[in-house]
């Protein structure tokens, strides 16, 4: 592992990164040494073992920037924003444009979580707004106004509100995140799915204080139903950590150059998720798509 390591360490000099970056990289080198000499839990993702087998792959039908990113079951599809016009996009598994939603009533959009049926949860990132809407089959056009809605009075006056955000089905609960300046993990419940007179529950995520992070800010995150897990994504870091639900890192995956085999660092990951077979899928600013798979899982489609 220590020369896996040291390998790895000196490809990324010859990519000729900044001097900037290296402080990032030292935490992530530090934090996949240590974690590779902990046990990994049995229902862990365990990242370090997912390479890229998507990488880098331009929407070429959208014109703005590309931030979040959900999964949705049911139709075995992804869901994704674009922030400038305010689109809500469906994409196959390999990241092809399968449907444009316009949506009218919102500002700002950064983040997107699929809870059910045609149910998700938007989140408008500057007005720290949170909206419960419906997207049917079919729909290409919404107007979200009257949409019940949630607006979160933290760190108002910070210039870094809701970036991501997901639905936690075994806990019923929303997990959100907030960039930084300070970056906060909260957990929502009540809000979705809301009845008259229901109390909304907003607190800081115990597990995961800001303090126990050893990223620069999050992007985006995933609550892990079979493990209970959660997943941090951090762009300026360049990496997603898997957390444990007490709040331990377990696992890493680096998305600079050279790591998880990718060509290229992902320049500025923006959207996080994980489909039914436990693949990872990432894209960045402006419209660039990535699918993450297990070492097995890539062995096979090599193979064929």
């Amino acid at each position: 592992m220590k020369r896996y390591l040291l390998a790895t360490f000196a490809l990324l000099l010859v990519g000729g990164f900044g001097f900037l970056h290296y402080h990032h990289l030292d935490v992530l080198l530090w934090q996949q040494w240590k974690l590779n000499r902990q046990p990994m839990p049995a229902q862990a993702m365990d990242l370090g073992r997912y390479r890229v087998d998507i990488e880098a792959l331009p929407i070429a039908e959208l014109d703005d920037d590309l931030s979040a990113l959900t999964y949705n079951s049911e139709s075995d599809t992804l869901f994704g924003l674009v922030n400038g016009t305010p689109l809500i996009v469906e994409l196959s598994l390999d990241g092809q444009l399968l449907r444009q939603i316009r949506v009218e009533g919102v500002r700002d959009m950064e983040g997107l979580t699929h809870v059910a049926g045609d149910r998700y949860v938007i989140a408008e990132e500057r007005n720290q707004r949170l909206r419960e809407i419906d997207i049917p089959d079919g729909a290409t056009e919404l107007d979200v106004t009257n949409a019940p809605s949630l607006t979160i009075a933290v760190d108002e006056k910070a210039n870094k509100g809701l970036e991501g955000l997901s639905w936690d089905a075994a806990g019923q609960r929303l997990l959100v995140v907030k960039e930084r300046d300070p970056m906060r993990v909260m957990s929502i419940t009540g809000f979705v799915g809301q009845v008259a007179d229901a109390s909304i529950s907003i607190q800081l995520e115990p597990s995961l204080p800001a303090e126990n992070l050893f990223v620069s800010d999050l992007s985006s995150l995933n609550a892990d139903s079979r493990s209970g897990h959660v997943l941090l994504l951090s762009d300026e870091s360049h990496m997603v950590v898997e957390y444990t639900a007490d709040g331990t890192p377990v696992s890493v995956l680096g998305l600079w150059r050279g790591m998880a085999g990718l060509e290229r660092t992902v320049p500025q990951a923006e959207g996080l998720t994980v489909d039914n077979q436990r693949r990872v899928y990432v894209v960045s600013e402006p419209n660039l798509f990535y699918r993450f798979v297990p070492v097995d899982q890539a062995d096979r489609s090599i193979a064929q």
